[in-house]
């Protein structure tokens, strides 16, 4: 197929982690149907870019629910602003715009420091979309040059953008990049975040894997891709986060639409990426025989957080029957049925009603002891918290 980032007719297919519904799609009824697609992903031979071979398009990533939304990282935030407020021509003055409610928080910081003048784009008034569901997913398929110069004009365009966590979900990587540079004016900035896969790719967690990414990038991946839209990077830094670090990019636009730098040192990952791909069977075969043990000798085991993490680990490791049920406390999810392994969703406190021996933590590393912290019944009783990624302490594929 054609890479999604040269457009070299250089990628293979390397890893198909088998056909599985959308992560998002919580069924009301075990029984439920559910429409499912291809997972796999391949890497660029010319420029190095890991990316889904099997795109799953974007309308059919529309939940059916209207209460969905991501928490992203935050802590690095004060910085980042920090810096692009020191750089040469950056004043109060300047216009701070931003792509999606990812980017709220950060436009936040820009007026605690005086910057006014701010915007976003609105899914209704500039893209035109009436369903309360639709986000990420819609906008970035909605993301074109054309487009954008429409809504620049209107709302006049960014000395700043701020484009948080959406680039690597995109379908058409060049009309993508091409869109946010049209909202930005010449000479202007642009910040773009998007998560480093390298710790997964090197522990080989496969977690890493949703449908909603076309890309997964690692530094040298990412530096030399804005280069599609015109822009030079002034700096590029990686924020270290347990499982996932988060990658920004300050970069200025300095000309036309151009293509995107090849990097040898994403060429030279491809070994990476190799045994990462190799090791996925192995890897289903270790777990399996690791939770069929620890039930026998501890016995029934649970999951803890109903989202795409969750999902990748039971239906892509294929332990879907080792598993009684999944604890969350969103109230919204509470009584479906998590997507593929149609296990039901049930409230924390399940963890001790049913006996639950051994609950592995399926949410971000960095909030593991906070629930812990609030399952203490579970723990006085002598059950075990346990993570299902390689990254944390806690993690089941230990010892």
């Amino acid at each position: 197929m054609l890479c999604l980032v040269c457009e070299s007719d250089s990628v293979t297919t390397q890893l198909d982690v088998g056909s599985h519904p959308v992560s998002s799609f919580f069924l009301a009824e075990r029984s439920a149907e559910e429409r499912t697609f291809r997972l796999t992903l391949g890497q660029c031979a010319a420029c190095g870019t890991i990316q889904s071979t099997g795109i799953v398009p974007h309308d059919a990533l529309v939940p059916p629910y209207d209460w969905l939304f991501a928490r992203e990282p935050e802590d690095h935030l004060d910085t980042v602003v920090e810096q692009i407020v020191a750089l040469p021509g950056v004043h109060p003055d300047c216009v701070v715009g931003a792509l999606t409610y990812k980017d709220d928080t950060t436009v936040d910081r820009f007026r605690k420091r005086g910057f006014s003048n701010t915007w976003r784009v609105r899914l209704d008034e500039d893209l035109g979309i009436a369903d309360p569901a639709a986000n990420i997913e819609t906008v970035q398929r909605l993301t074109t040059p054309d487009r954008m110069a429409r809504i620049a004009e209107r709302r006049g365009p960014a000395d700043i953008l701020i484009v948080r966590h959406i680039l690597e979900h995109a379908e058409d990587v060049p009309a993508f990049v091409a869109g946010i540079a049209a909202l930005v004016k010449p000479g202007g900035l642009i910040m773009v975040e998007v998560p480093d896969c390298t710790t997964s790719l090197r522990l080989h967690d496969y977690c890493m894997v949703w449908e909603e990414h076309s890309l997964y990038l690692t530094p040298a991946s990412f530096e030399p891709l804005l280069a599609l839209g015109g822009f030079e990077p002034v700096r590029t830094d990686i924020y270290p986060i347990p499982f996932e670090n988060s990658m920004v990019q300050i970069a200025r636009k300095v000309g036309r639409f151009g293509s995107a730098r090849v990097s040898a040192d994403a060429r030279a990952e491809r070994a990476l990426f190799s045994s990462y791909c190799e090791d996925f069977e192995p890897t289903r075969r270790t777990i399996r025989d690791k939770l069929t043990r620890l039930r026998a000798e501890k016995g029934p085991i649970a999951l803890f957080g109903a989202g795409h993490l969750a999902c990748a680990f039971v239906n892509f490791l294929g332990v879907d029957d080792l598993v009684e049920f999944v604890a969350d406390d969103t109230p919204q999810k509470q009584n479906k049925f998590l997507p593929g392994a149609r296990l039901p969703i049930l409230p924390s406190s399940a963890l001790v009603e049913h006996g639950i021996a051994v609950c592995l933590l399926a949410l971000s590393i960095k909030n593991e002891d906070a629930v812990i912290a609030k399952n203490s019944p579970f723990v006085e009783r002598g059950g075990l918290f346990r993570s299902i990624f390689r990254a944390s302490p806690r993690s089941i594929f230990a010892g």
